[in-house]
């Protein structure tokens, strides 16, 4: 079951820690904004509780599903491009497979091997039209292939992850209507450091990297973003 559940955060990392990421930022810019502006004004705090939450909630749904069909798109975008691309390779190596060993060749060379070794692997390829191919697509052209990723579940995993950690900076503001902007603000940012550094427990579990580096990359780009959206905001005094 462990091993199940790692391989699916593996399979769709980068959704995983992109979608996190930009959640928990783009959210957090939200209150940030309103803390450095709304809050710091003569508005009641039980208003600006208000216009947060409204607002931060319909900012989370509107780029967490922004980001997921774009993602969704993406993939599909990609995959027609391989798809058109690895037809004409295939048009190319039955008309014209000599170039196309010729080509293979130049490849091989590129990467090291002697003349003669080259034109050993490239006879070799010739044989295997589908393997050969796939030589083509990766080394020729530099694409790799696309059509065993599923766009709906990329989509759907940048949408949750994103709709996961981005509601933490808004968790505060949704428990209570009122109080000391200022305390819920800080709770607000201690809730946003802890998401990025589960985001960068989860790259250091799934990929491996150090522990150190992993927490200190996620939380610093994290950080560093948030700050920026803090102190935009306390230029806006309504």
């Amino acid at each position: 079951m462990k091993k199940n559940i790692k391989k699916a955060l593996a399979e769709y990392f980068d959704e995983l820690i992109y979608g996190g990421i930009d959640g928990i930022i783009t959210t957090f810019a939200v209150v940030a904004g309103f803390t450095g502006a709304a809050m710091s004004s003569n508005l009641t705090t039980q208003i600006s509780f208000a216009v947060v939450t409204l607002f931060g909630l319909a900012n989370l749904f509107a780029d967490a599903a922004s980001m997921g069909l774009g993602n969704f798109l993406s993939v599909r975008s990609e995959k027609d491009l391989y798809k058109v691309m690895r037809r004409k390779e295939h048009e190319a190596i039955m008309q014209t497979p000599d170039s196309e060993v010729s080509k293979t060749i130049g490849i091989m060379q590129s990467r090291g091997f002697s003349p003669e070794d080259a034109a050993t692997l490239a006879a070799i390829y010739r044989k295997n039209g589908d393997y050969w191919l796939d030589f083509i697509m990766q080394n020729g052209a530099g694409m790799s292939d696309p059509r065993r990723q599923n766009e709906a579940l990329t989509g759907l995993a940048t949408f949750l992850s994103f709709i996961l950690f981005g509601s933490i900076p808004l968790i505060p503001f949704l428990l209570q209507e009122s109080g000391n902007p200022d305390a819920v603000f800080m709770y607000s940012t201690i809730g946003t450091f802890g998401a990025l550094v589960v985001l960068g427990l989860l790259k250091w579990k799934i990929i491996g990297t150090k522990l150190w580096a992993s927490l200190l990359e996620v939380v610093l780009v994290g950080s560093t973003a948030a700050a920026l959206a803090y102190y935009v905001g306390t230029f806006f005094v309504v």
